[in-house]
């Protein structure tokens, strides 16, 4: 008897997902590109134009327009500057059962978040307040009226949409995104996600795309990117955000859910490719696929060493298990070799 895809999946809210310890590709990707030194903000939470554009595209895509609705408030009014925007949250997050207002809040209440963000320390403090109001206010209002929901600009939700209509209505891209046809033997599966323990550490990855061609017992997996780069340019983008962790890391994790299947044991896990749309001018969808997906170890693309998902990994666990003061390979009681550093692999 055929068995769904989904059943293999690790059955959590993404709320939950987020929350789990297991390590996650986005965390060893910012650990490898900024390293030991700033082990203490690996956890912070990022939030970024690009990131909530990416955020809409999926959404509008695989869910609709009910469900972007249901998370997304439209606002028209001009982005708030990206030191002014956290402030806002955090205060609209303390405050917004008592003030439905950001001029409302007295600068006794006010100030302590300000200091708490660095925000202009060297200004008066009565200065620090007036300006934040100044460039708050309208974001505050607009957190209001959102209810719970993200606040986007008319300007991000209309590149979303016109990313969401080229991938498609694209020749190429259209035919992954499409419903599935009861008469073909393909089934398509949005952000399933997968947990499983490579080597002791624990891991998680939630996968875009996942095709399975149950007939001829293949499961395509894929990953979504919406870039501020041109598509035909997305191999310096898949070095610049080491996406060559995610797509091994991923491959590893749903390969290891399909072999303990008796069912989906024997299908066969093709290698990862990303579908990539452009959102700073017209949309042309493309797909590049990732040969070295499979490979087990450190891999060589152009000048660039790319470094295994799980020594990144055993490294990192660590890190963050010993809490140790310097970097591994570093001595503290004799000379260090400058050579062996430049000849490291990292």
């Amino acid at each position: 008897m055929k068995k769904d895809f989904s059943e293999l999946a690790w059955d959590v809210s993404e709320k939950e997902y987020r929350q789990d310890p297991a390590l996650s590709y986005s965390t060893l990707a910012k650990y490898e590109r900024e390293g030991f030194g700033h082990l203490n903000t690996l956890f912070d939470k990022v939030e970024s134009p690009s990131l909530l554009l990416g955020s809409c595209v999926d959404t509008l895509l695989t869910d609709g327009e009910k469900v972007f609705n249901e998370q997304f408030f439209i606002s028209d009014i001009v982005s708030v500057e990206p030191k002014v925007e956290p402030i806002v949250k955090e205060l609209f997050k303390l405050y917004n059962d008592s003030y439905t207002n950001l001029n409302d809040i007295n600068d006794n209440l006010m100030l302590p978040v300000i200091a708490a963000y660095s925000y202009q320390p060297n200004w008066r403090s009565d200065t620090r307040c007036r300006v934040l109001r100044q460039k708050g206010a309208a974001y505050y209002r607009n957190l209001f009226m959102a209810k719970g929901k993200k606040v986007v600009t008319q300007n991000i939700y209309n590149k979303a949409f016109t990313c969401v209509q080229a991938l498609k209505n694209s020749p190429l891209t259209g035919k992954y995104f499409k419903e599935d046809d009861p008469f073909e033997d393909v089934k398509r599966y949005y952000q399933l996600k997968f947990k499983g323990t490579l080597n002791d550490i624990d891991y998680r990855c939630m996968a875009d795309l996942i095709i399975v061609d149950y007939e001829n017992k293949i499961v395509y997996p894929f990953d979504l990117k919406t870039s501020s780069h041109m598509e035909y340019d997305f191999p310096k983008s898949f070095i610049q955000w080491c996406y060559q962790i995610q797509g091994r890391l991923y491959w590893r994790l749903i390969r290891l859910n399909m072999d303990k299947d008796d069912y989906f044991k024997d299908f066969k896990l093709a290698d990862y490719q990303f579908i990539v749309c452009n959102t700073v001018d017209i949309p042309h969808p493309l797909v590049w696929k990732f040969e070295d997906t499979t490979k087990i170890g450190t891999i060589i693309l152009g000048d660039n060493i790319c470094r295994d998902p799980e020594t990144i990994g055993k490294e990192l666990h660590y890190y963050l298990t010993e809490k140790p003061e310097i970097p591994l390979g570093i001595m503290d009681n004799k000379s260090n070799s400058i050579e062996a550093w430049f000849n490291n692999d990292k």
